[in-house]
């Protein structure tokens, strides 16, 4: 997991170049004129999923996890704490591996961390990180977010 700021270009720039390359896009869009939706990047190997939803209890959601993409998750506006975990054989999964869209839910999380996303902040998850995003801080909030997908074999090289 990498967890930062998209405008944090001193520390940005020791990111691995795919990991840039999504950041630049985030950086050269309007985020907030963004429509929900999927927004191609580079095919099937970099694209935007852009959501807006009210944030609910940590305790009512279930962990997501990914096997061939990478998860940039930057908050566009609102506020959401993700809850993380590293890979686990303890983390069951709680449903059958969805191949079409990249995800199985995790009902338990073993030795969870969390991270608090603000406007402009993102946090990178790797295939096999359980995370939990969109758990309320205090109350309900809507946000407005976008998960760029990375897919992982833009890594190996």
């Amino acid at each position: 997991m990498i967890y930062g700021h998209i405008q944090h270009h001193n520390v940005n720039q020791y990111l691995p170049k795919p990991i840039l390359r999504c950041l630049d896009y985030l950086q050269t869009v309007d985020l907030m004129e963004l429509e929900v939706g999927q927004h191609i990047i580079d095919g099937d190997d970099i694209f935007a999923n852009v959501m807006e939803f009210n944030t609910a209890p940590a305790e009512s959601k279930q962990a997501e996890v990914h096997q061939d993409y990478l998860d940039i998750q930057c908050l566009i506006y609102g506020e959401e704490r993700i809850q993380f975990c590293n890979e686990s054989s303890k983390n069951l999964p709680a449903t059958d591996y969805d191949a079409e869209n990249d995800f199985f839910l995790v009902g338990n999380m073993t030795d969870a961390s969390e991270v608090v996303l603000q406007p402009g902040m993102f946090a990178v998850f790797f295939p096999g990180e359980p995370h939990k995003p969109g758990c309320e801080i205090a109350q309900p909030e809507k946000l407005k977010k976008v998960v760029v997908k990375l897919h992982k074999r833009l890594l190996a090289n």
